[in-house]
């Protein structure tokens, strides 16, 4: 049954302590015990050993990226790609496997060869559950450590109730309603829980997050002193921004509407909806996005990270710290895959080489020019050279001819079969050891790669579950959906500024409504790309057309003798749902795995699948 393979109770804790040696914060690693003699009382007698059951907890957060050892979404491939952002092309990728032939059902969720571990989630072998199960074992034996003082047990029960959530917050996004775990399961409960309603499982997850919030002991950030050793754990704002970002999807059409999704017998039992459409779910992102706010302001350290905060002085710097680097003041939810990067980096770098990261045309486009206006290809000084004064994050997100990279400036161009000579291979195109397929589409990824050389040499990264960003743009977005100002006599436009801002992009004026709403979706995707962001946004939005549409490569030529560049738009091999009859509304959720499903504890499948 499910819950012999995560949640039995063993009593030999070997297996919790030894996979800790994996996490670090700051620059300590967590040691293994000097036996392996260890009971439960053991490991609860000491603050020590006690403290490695909840960073077993960290070490099964949501990471999106590939890594050595570790499961990861997408293996190779990266969500993204089941966007209009980005298009995989690596063999082994969930992406290019199971979901672009249409093939991906609920028997894919199970444990099995390369091709059935590559889903998107994958209900139990993504590790949530053993998160859960030990950030509960950690709050329930936690009072019984004899040299913890009463604060720290405090703080760190706030801790372990916001992994909890966390983990929940993520499945929700993927699944809806869920079986609901208050305290970990015993050797002797043969029962699992069922599923509960959409409004249980929200309710459950706010209520978790609110216990951290209120939490005295719980730092809104972590103090000085501790932010080398300790960089990386959850803090009272994690909590307030996860909420944030929890209740945007609850209150978005995908759950709050008049109608369900998809028909079916979970949607009648309110499991993949919430049985129609209030308005109160949107005020209540206001209300979350104001308390964060207002919180951010009267204790300080978090922001959005300025180009004065970084070490180039530059706006795209400033970008790339954001997402890239630990430890900034935009990070409120940083998981991690080892420390240094050098073993990461390797592995990652060989899934953007291998085509898992190949981003479209469509992605290219959605970058402003620098002043702020809409690029287009029909404006004359924008296709001349559609590489320079454009928004910084493109350059910091797609490789662009011309710009710096590897020690020199970067030649993605490719020869024209016609003239070859007069129109010839860049130094960079097609060059196993620096683009291989990562240059299928035409462009190419530098986002989480950089420059695949020695950009990233005696740096650490991290994998930014949540980051400052998102909690404007989705603050933006309540505001923009109810047309008021917040506490703070802000409007929308307020908030979605202060992130183009920070790249140096100007204001947005004069914009509302669905015109603001398409505005900041297209901020969100070129502030997120590859940050598991995109897709979220198109199914809680329910966003066929953008899903079915027509996907492009493009090819560059450039003359060795005039510099001039001529440009090649080609469609993309479709993916089964952009076929005729091909989309279904079904694969907004993912389906449990069918083996669970049939062990007949509960756990109602949902619809379609």
């Amino acid at each position: 049954m499910f819950m012999k393979k995560i949640y039995l109770l063993i009593i030999v804790c070997v297996t919790w302590l030894t996979a800790c040696e994996d996490l670090a914060f700051g620059d300590k690693f967590l040691q293994k015990p000097p036996s392996n003699d260890v009971t439960i009382d053991t490991v609860f007698s000491t603050a020590e050993y006690a403290r490695r059951v909840l960073w077993y907890s960290y070490n099964k957060l949501p990471y999106g990226l590939q890594t050595p050892k570790y499961v990861t979404a997408m293996r190779v491939g990266n969500m993204e790609g089941l966007t209009d952002l980005a298009h995989t092309y690596a063999a082994n990728s969930g992406e290019k496997g199971i979901y672009y032939p249409g093939v991906y059902d609920a028997s894919c969720e199970n444990k099995g060869d390369v091709k059935t571990k590559a889903t998107k989630y994958r209900f139990y072998e993504y590790g949530a559950w053993e998160g859960i199960r030990h950030a509960w074992l950690f709050y329930e034996n936690v009072d019984r450590v004899p040299d913890m003082s009463q604060e720290e047990k405090s703080r760190m029960k706030a801790e372990a109730k916001t992994l909890v959530a966390v983990f929940y917050s993520d499945m929700f996004r993927h699944y809806g309603a869920l079986p609901i775990l208050t305290h970990s399961l015993q050797a002797d409960e043969l029962k699992f829980p069922e599923r509960a309603t959409l409004q249980q499982t929200l309710d459950f997850i706010v209520g978790l997050l609110d216990d951290a919030i209120g939490c005295a002991e719980f730092p809104w950030a972590l103090p000085a002193d501790e932010r080398n050793n300790w960089d990386g754990r959850l803090t009272k704002a994690s909590a307030m921004g996860l909420k944030v970002r929890l209740l945007l999807f609850a209150a978005s059409p995908l759950f709050n509407s008049e109608t369900p999704y998809y028909a079916g017998e979970a949607s009648d039992k309110l499991m993949t909806w919430f049985g129609g459409y209030s308005e109160e779910r949107w005020r209540d992102v206001v209300k979350a996005g104001e308390a964060f706010f207002q919180m951010m302001e009267r204790e300080s350290f978090y922001r959005l990270v300025q180009k004065e905060d970084t070490r180039t002085g530059t706006y795209r710097q400033a970008f790339q710290d954001a997402y890239y680097t630990r430890g900034t003041t935009e990070s409120l939810i940083s998981s991690r895959r080892g420390y240094y990067t050098t073993n990461n980096l390797a592995s990652l770098d060989q899934a953007i080489r291998w085509g898992g990261f190949n981003p479209t045309k469509e992605l290219f486009d959605m970058f402003q020019m620098a002043d702020g206006s809409d690029f287009d290809w029909n404006n004359p000084e924008h296709s001349k050279n559609p590489f320079i004064n454009r928004d910084p994050r493109l350059s910091e997100t797609i490789i662009l001819d011309g710009d710096a990279f590897q020690g020199g400036k970067a030649q993605v161009y490719q020869k024209d079969p016609q003239d070859a000579k007069n129109w010839p291979d860049g130094k960079d195109w097609n060059k196993n050891n620096v683009t291989g397929g990562s240059i299928t589409n035409g462009i190419c990824a530098r986002k989480f790669g950089l420059d695949r050389k020695g950009e990233f040499k005696n740096r650490v990264f991290h994998w930014s579950h949540l980051r400052l960003a998102e909690i404007y743009l989705s603050h933006a977005e309540a505001l923009n959906q109810l047309g008021i100002t917040d506490a703070l006599g802000r409007d929308a436009l307020y908030y979605v500024n202060k992130v183009r801002n920070r790249v140096g992009m100007g204001d947005l004026k004069n914009i509302s409504g669905k015109d603001l709403l398409e505005a900041i979706l297209r901020e969100r995707a070129c502030e997120f790309c590859w940050e598991e962001v995109r897709f979220f946004d198109l199914i809680r939005w329910k966003r066929e057309a953008d899903f079915t549409k027509p996907l492009h490569g493009l090819n560059i030529y450039k003359n060795k003798n005039t510099g001039e560049y001529k440009f090649k738009v080609w469609e993309l091999e479709q993916r089964a749902w952009q076929k005729p009859g091909g989309f279904s509304s079904k694969w907004y959720l993912s389906a449990f795995p069918s083996d669970e499903i049939n062990k007949n504890y509960g756990l109602q499948q949902n619809p379609g699948w």
